[in-house]
Formats: structure tokens, C-alpha cells, sequence
């Protein structure tokens, strides 16, 4: 009986914390802009990467779909051809690379127009988003607040 109204007692206050959604900022971009304090030519230097990184990336999805739409082709056959499938796996793992390096590419840019407190600022974030998922687990344990109702 105490096992069973332990579990009930965590699953209560669990209920709180797994009902609250990340609330996403209206408009991300301000508030990043906001939060590292970018000054306007910095705000442009992030729109020309934003820019190049849009015309970059989404033909490289398109691409890296088509490859895997013909993989799950071949692989659906009775006898798919091992050469052709091998073929297309490493085409697709080039176009892979190419994301990668187009994502990297952007970051990099970013962190590039950073001052050494707005790159302390970024880091935080980094650190955080790695600590969120055992923030359910410290607010169990008792270790931290309650969460702040939003109303």
C-alpha cells in the first residue's frame, strides 16, 4: 500500500512539470537578438548567414530525400541490386557531409560576430538546454521550485 501511494504522490507532482510545454518566443530571432544583445550590424551579419544558409540547406534536403526515397525503392524489391544500394548510400552520406557543413558553416559565422560576453551569453544556453532534461528529476527530488504558473 505505501508503494502504491508513493507512486501516486510522484505521479502528482509530475503532473505539473510533464504538462508544461516550452513556450516558444513569438518571434525567436528578437529574442535571441535580445538575450545577446546584437547590436543592428550584427543582427545584418545574422541575416546574411540566415540567407545563405536558407539557400543552402533546404535544396540539400531535397536531395538527401530523393536519395533515401530510391534506397527505400531498391530495398523493397526481392533482390535489390547491392552495388546500386551501396552506391546510393554513399551519395547519400555525401549530402549528409554537406548539411553538416552548411550547419557548421552557419554557426560558426554566428559565433564569429560575437563579442567574448555575447559568446559567455550563448554558452549558458548551450550548458542549459544539456541540463534540461534532468530538471524534472531535481524538481522531484525537492531540490528545486515549484515551476511559476503563467496566467
Amino acid at each position: 500500500m505505501r508503494k502504491v501511494m508513493l507512486s501516486v504522490i510522484i505521479v502528482l507532482l509530475a503532473l505539473p512539470v510533464l504538462a508544461q510545454q516550452d513556450a516558444i518566443p513569438v518571434d525567436p530571432k528578437s529574442a535571441v537578438a535580445e538575450f545577446l544583445a546584437l547590436t543592428p550590424d550584427q543582427v545584418s551579419q545574422w541575416d546574411a548567414l540566415i540567407a545563405t544558409r536558407e539557400q543552402t540547406v533546404p535544396p540539400l534536403r531535397e536531395q538527401l530525400k530523393g536519395i533515401e526515397d530510391q534506397i527505400k525503392a531498391l530495398l523493397a524489391q526481392p533482390n535489390p541490386d547491392p552495388a546500386a544500394v551501396g552506391a546510393l548510400v554513399i551519395q547519400a552520406a555525401a549530402v549528409k557531409e554537406q548539411l553538416d557543413s552548411a550547419r557548421g558553416a552557419y554557426v560558426s559565422g554566428f559565433e564569429a560576430m560575437l563579442t567574448s560576453d555575447q559568446t559567455a551569453r550563448l554558452n549558458f544556453i548551450r550548458r542549459a538546454a544539456k541540463a534540461r532534461p534532468l530538471i524534472p528529476a531535481f524538481r522531484l527530488a525537492g531540490l528545486l521550485p515549484p515551476p511559476q504558473r503563467v496566467e
